[in-house]
């Protein structure tokens, strides 16, 4: 005989009230497993220092993860009873009493643990008829919906948090639970003793953390998510860390922290020659020094490097990978911009999928015969939508080529020519110690993704003018480095 609504509502509470600021969130397995500074940011951080970066782009993707949930419970489980209470008690009590009816699939269940300091939302419980319970002649086990195409470490412990809760809940603990990877991607079974104990490790860790027995230190630059990364940046910059250096990510300032090397008077310690020594290159010297005169600074005898052709043409793209289903049913490129020595500026922007060949003729028009221009680029991205336009128009691929052969990266000519006080080699980096700045804060790469989606949709062109304008800031920022850099090693 099944037990009581009362006993599994105790079971789940343990006679307490839900006090979220005290309790983990499985979903917070992310933050423990890649940076738990993160978590104590949110119990002992100013409040006043918590600014939320959530872009619209960021939000897309994180909704995307619903949408693909949302799909595959409607085509795998359609007679899925959806839990519609809001999050709280009331989500808590429809939860238990769907478990209770035995419900084929609960899609949104509320699962707590109070009397372990734990509760979230599983994806789906799927009732398994193959073992009883204290719920009946059947059991529930969990299916974890990713919208990921690798299955990730903090995708298990999530999953192995909800399995367990439920395994409290209903007085049975099947053997495993199941993972689904994004669509095409597939499903995974996982044992869940061989994820308990890493799980219960972790738990007990945040438990440190958010008792002030732990401090974990933000790891590198812009690394801590949002609201704290700028929080996080602003510690980091104070202590001059090692992660100021471009090129010093989470895994080598982890290695360097091992080496003994933390900050970049560590680095301007060991001089040029002490960092041949221990890294084989003396990039780190140099970069530090440039960052502590905070200026470029060249390694002696050196001076600028970029190579040249009769005709100069600075060049970018704006592509889009994002799919609607309608409008974009495939990843092209929407927009092209150029920029001359002259400041000339030209935008070449395709109205659709359908019209992109067109542009592409209409720039490689412009530009005619490239065998004689040095066609500047920022990294090699432009490289590979060329070639995926080669693939995607076959008419245009002989020419297309030659302009591909054509491209020069800019940010390789310059890097250690002068070396600059950045932390990354990004053109959004570079470009303002050089004197040019974005006027736009809220048109990035991604961003503009979607803004050329609403441009399709409504036909608005001062939406696609803001993208527009976003790429020809981008082939002059690329221009203003080409400049400056230029211009200090000529001593001007």
């Amino acid at each position: 005989m099944a037990v009581s609504f009362e006993t599994i509502l105790s079971r789940a509470t343990a006679g307490k009230p839900l006090q979220r600021s005290q309790i983990f969130k499985p979903s917070w397995f992310y933050f423990m497993t890649q940076d738990p500074f993160w978590v104590w940011c949110e119990y002992h951080a100013p409040k006043s220092r918590r600014l939320d970066e959530t872009s619209r782009f960021d939000q897309f993707r994180m909704d995307g993860g619903g949408r693909w949930e949302d799909q595959y419970v409607a085509h795998q489980y359609p007679n899925a009873y959806q839990v519609q209470a809001p999050w709280g008690s009331p989500a808590l009590h429809e939860t238990i009493r769907a478990m209770l009816r035995g419900e084929t699939a609960i899609h949104g269940a509320a699962l707590w643990l109070l009397g372990y300091n734990v509760y979230g939302q599983a994806d789906v419980l799927v009732r398994c008829n193959d073992q009883a319970s204290d719920l009946g002649n059947f059991h529930y086990r969990v299916k974890e919906v990713k919208n990921a195409s690798k299955l990730k470490q903090y995708h298990q412990l999530q999953a192995a948090t909800y399995h367990w809760i439920l395994s409290k809940l209903q007085g049975y603990c099947p053997d495993s639970f199941d993972i689904v990877l994004g669509d095409g991607c597939g499903e995974e079974t996982i044992n869940y003793q061989t994820t308990a104990g890493t799980m219960r490790q972790y738990l007990a860790e945040w438990k440190a953390i958010r008792d002030e027995k732990s401090k974990p230190a933000p790891i590198a630059l812009n690394t801590t998510l949002s609201p704290w990364r700028q929080y996080a940046n602003e510690l980091l910059t104070e202590q001059e860390h090692l992660s100021l250096l471009p090129g010093v990510g989470r895994a080598t300032a982890l290695t360097l922290r091992d080496q003994g090397f933390e900050t970049l008077g560590d680095i301007l310690d060991l001089g040029p020659d002490g960092c041949v020594r221990e890294f084989n290159h003396d990039h780190h010297y140099y970069h530090a020094l440039a960052y502590h005169r905070q200026q470029p600074v060249f390694r002696p005898g050196q001076s600028v490097a970029v190579r040249r052709k009769r005709r100069i043409v600075h060049f970018d793209v704006e592509d889009i990978s994002v799919l609607d289903g309608n409008l974009v049913t495939r990843p092209h490129t929407y927009m092209l911009g150029v920029a001359t020595p002259d400041d000339h500026t030209k935008i070449w922007t395709a109205r659709g999928q359908d019209d992109e060949a067109r542009m592409w003729q209409d720039f490689l028009d412009w530009l005619g015969d490239p065998s004689d221009v040095a066609l500047y680029c920022w990294t090699r991205y432009e490289s590979t939508k060329l070639l995926q336009a080669a693939t995607d128009h076959p008419a245009l691929a002989t020419r297309l080529h030659a302009v591909q052969q054509a491209l020069i990266d800019l940010k390789e000519e310059i890097k250690h020519r002068p070396y600059f006080p950045v932390s990354s080699y990004s053109i959004k980096s570079v470009a303002p110690v050089c004197g040019f700045h974005w006027s736009q804060g809220d048109v990035d790469g991604q961003s503009a993704q979607l803004m050329y989606i609403d441009w399709l949709q409504n036909g608005d062109d001062t939406i696609i003018q803001k993208v527009e304008q976003y790429n020809r800031e981008d082939v002059l920022a690329m221009l203003a480095v080409d400049r400056y850099v230029h211009q200090i090693s000529q001593g001007r």
